[in-house]
């Protein structure tokens, strides 16, 4: 196992955050390390001074994980099993469509042959709310609660025959795997989410709908203006994901959170499953399979593979530094974390910007680089 060089990490950090800032790249970032189970290095940059309470930031992607985590609780507890097809609990979906797509317009459906499956919703496999039909469809669920936009979710065409293909499910295929957690619980999905995960872990900050109070400690919006300055962009007032309603619950994208919050589910993903004060959440063994790569690599080459809400790192070249059995995601707005279950290592980045988020973020990117950079 190597050990980080916390001097040198917060060197690098500090110095990639202040190129950030002066650059105009980002508003406020907070980033967080733990090995061993203890913080080695935090810092919240783009602020005078340290905030006294706790920033929220707007999760997107980063509340898959959090989904995946719910539903693989119900697998533990013998209640569901991944390969439970998902017309059990939506019969409407017995019979699926698939759309071809031309020019951004749906032109013909065929009966789809593979049923899809529990995994393949967290998997990115299901063809559920994916491109190009997401793009085609004309209806939206933004403005509904979770209750009224399943069954128009569960109606859609698919974007490909099941496990024959992934493409990115930015919160369709994660909302009907909600519902799925709601309908085997028998609790509304945020409650269950409060009780089984969020209270265990004491992540007192993570919510769908964010009280008065934490509204008041929401990192601002940062965009990059078209001279390269920053600004802060005027979003739909108390909404946290575009422009969904907290009602809405989306499973994909959907929860606001705090770098101390996240930390907490992190390390318990890097603890095998186990809370920081002992509580078992997850066994040892649903961890290992959301953590293992669930799409073959003839359907998605390269260094990187879904595993269950989450990307896994598969290859050796992986261009960021990040070993093999590396897992974590990212969020639309900014927000990255990753496990090194091999060095016992976790991490943790905060921002929200509409400059540059997603996926392969420079934010992130760097991040991972200067991590890697500092292993002994």
């Amino acid at each position: 196992m190597k050990t980080i060089n916390v001097n040198a990490l917060a060197a690098l950090v500090r110095a990639h955050a202040r190129q950030e800032l002066e650059e105009h790249r980002v508003g406020l970032k907070e980033v967080v390390v733990h090995q061993n189970g203890r913080c080695v290095y935090r810092e919240f940059f783009g602020a005078n001074d340290t905030p006294q309470k706790p920033v929220l930031f707007r999760a997107a992607s980063m509340t898959k994980p959090i989904t995946t985590a719910a539903v693989i609780q119900l697998v533990d507890r013998g209640l569901l099993d991944l390969n439970d097809p998902v017309a059990r609990f939506y019969p409407q979906m017995k019979q699926m469509q698939v759309a071809a797509v031309k020019d951004g317009r749906i032109t013909a459906l065929r009966p789809a042959q593979n049923e899809i499956r529990v995994a393949d919703l967290l998997c990115h496999t299901s063809g559920v709310g994916s491109e190009p039909v997401l793009s085609a469809l004309q209806e939206t669920t933004v403005r509904l609660p979770l209750d009224e936009a399943l069954p128009l979710i569960a109606a859609q065409p698919l974007a490909f025959e099941p496990r024959t293909a992934q493409s990115y499910s930015p919160t369709d295929a994660f909302d009907l795997a909600a519902g799925i957690v709601e309908a085997v619980a028998g609790l509304p999905f945020d409650e269950y989410l409060k009780r089984r995960l969020f209270e265990p872990l004491n992540m007192v900050d993570t919510t769908f709908a964010p009280s008065e109070e934490q509204w008041t400690r929401m990192a601002p919006m940062h965009e990059r203006t078209e001279q390269g300055l920053s600004a802060t962009a005027a979003l739909t007032e108390h909404c946290v994901f575009n422009d969904m309603i907290p009602a809405r619950m989306a499973a994909g994208a959907g929860l606001a959170t705090t770098a101390d919050d996240y930390c907490r589910f992190a390390e318990m993903l890097c603890r095998g499953g186990t809370a920081p004060d002992g509580a078992p959440v997850l066994t040892a063994a649903s961890v290992a399979q959301m953590a293992s790569p669930h799409v073959p690599e003839s359907i998605m080459p390269g260094s990187e593979r879904w595993g269950l809400g989450m990307r896994v790192v598969v290859g050796s070249d992986y261009q960021h530094g990040l070993g093999v059995g590396c897992f974590g995601w990212s969020g639309a707005y900014g927000t990255h974390f990753w496990v090194d279950p091999q060095n016992r290592i976790s991490v943790v980045m905060m921002k929200n910007s509409l400059y540059d988020g997603g996926a392969g973020n420079r934010s992130a990117c760097m991040l991972e680089r200067d991590v890697a950079a500092c292993l002994r």
